[in-house]
């Protein structure tokens, strides 16, 4: 029982905290790295697919509209997925004639309908984007000046949370993505970044080919830099803003759904695991995406450890006591909501859910469970998801 506690607790704290601040430290060692700004950048093209977006689509195109590039060397594709609403009559009030508008018949899911708005696009550069993220002034235009690189495959944006408007909630998720903003920029000067965020990322147009079903299609998408020998690049000045769900069990779901999407993409791309092909990559691979999805049964077996030992020694009792509070702590602000008061409650009850809705994900794997389609998560707004 005892190697079983130790080898838990090592896991876990290799996987959440040493490695991110290995790497943080490596990278602080390294000359910064600066893109290539190419002589004439390259023409963009930036896609969005949206179900049911009515509610922020006119903000997110007047947004990416006012970004600093060049009106000729930016063009916009709205594809509005069997929405029900007024998506496409929004979009298509713009009135620029750089916003082209594709409307499918059904609600077929985000990737059957960015599947389709793909094939229309010739440019040499896609930028992806979530309906519900704004840009901050530039981003575009830090994305673009990577691909002056030819090694360059692809480029990831850094994500923000708009936390004022989101409550407790929007502290945790906060934390959370300064926390993995800081690793990816460190992954960035060591080679290069491990894959991309849904609320932007960029990739030459030549790397994206088909993205199976019911995948995380940013991960999968992204992912495609390293599988064609390129580098997938991070660029920390690209930055969009968020705000998170005030809905607890909305978000909950989102992230069962989303944590069961990324298995599915990581086993397809397993093969990104191999160091003899991949090397230092193989290795960001399993620490920052795989080892990460496996905590909560790390979590699982300390606390069977745990319960084990309790009776042995003070130390392990103490352990138990501390891991049954965390949890018992969680329960309760889910059961009670008002406790959330309690100084501390909201990052406990993040994280605890976090890694409940990881484990759910993983088993929905294992069962061979798909994620049916379903309407996006909104409070004031939540990470853009429909499938």
């Amino acid at each position: 029982m005892s190697l079983l506690f130790w080898t838990a607790a090592g896991l876990m704290t290799a996987t959440v905290l040493a490695y991110g601040l290995f790497v943080i430290s490596l990278a602080a060692l390294l000359p910064r790295r600066r893109p290539t700004t190419p002589a004439e950048p390259l023409p963009a093209t930036l896609l969005i697919t949206a179900h049911n977006e009515e509610g922020c689509i006119a903000d997110k195109l007047a947004n990416a509209l006012a970004q600093n590039v060049a009106p000729h060397r930016l063009s916009v594709v709205v594809v509005s997925d069997g929405s029900s609403d007024r998506t496409a009559a929004i979009a298509r009030s713009m009135a620029d004639p750089r916003v082209r508008v594709i409307e499918t018949a059904e609600h077929a899911g985000k990737i059957a309908a960015m599947q389709q708005a793909l094939a229309t696009i010739r440019d040499p550069v896609v930028i992806f984007s979530d309906a519900n993220s704004l840009f901050v002034p530039g981003a575009l235009a830090a994305l673009l000046e990577h691909f002056g690189d030819p090694q360059v495959g692809g480029v990831c944006g850094a994500l923000g949370i708009a936390r004022r408007r989101s409550g407790w909630l929007g502290l945790a998720e906060d934390l959370y993505w300064r926390y993995d903003n800081a690793i990816k920029r460190a992954e960035h000067r060591l080679g290069g970044a491990v894959s991309a965020q849904g609320s932007l990322y960029a990739m030459r147009r030549e790397l994206v080919g088909a993205v199976p079903p019911s995948v995380a299609d940013d991960f999968f998408i992204s992912t495609g830099a390293v599988t064609a020998g390129r580098r997938l690049a991070f660029e920390p000045r690209a930055v969009t803003i968020e705000a998170v769900s005030a809905d607890a069990r909305g978000e909950f779901g989102r992230r069962v759904r989303s944590t069961e999407r990324g298995w599915r993409a990581l086993l397809m791309r397993r093969g990104l695991l191999n160091p003899a092909r991949h090397g230092a990559y193989a290795l960001q691979l399993l620490f920052h995406k795989l080892l990460r999805r496996l905590v909560p049964w790390m979590l699982l077996a300390l606390f069977a450890a745990s319960l084990g030992l309790a009776g042995e020694h003070p130390f392990y009792a103490t352990a138990l006591a501390v891991q049954a509070a965390i949890y018992g702590l969680a329960l309760a602000v889910a059961v009670f909501p008002p406790l959330r008061r309690i100084p501390g409650s909201s990052l406990v009850f993040f994280a605890v859910g976090s890694q409940l809705a990881m484990a759910l994900g993983l088993v929905r794997v294992a069962l061979g469970r798909h994620s049916s389609r379903w309407t996006p998560v909104r409070g004031a707004a939540a990470p853009a998801e429909h499938s």
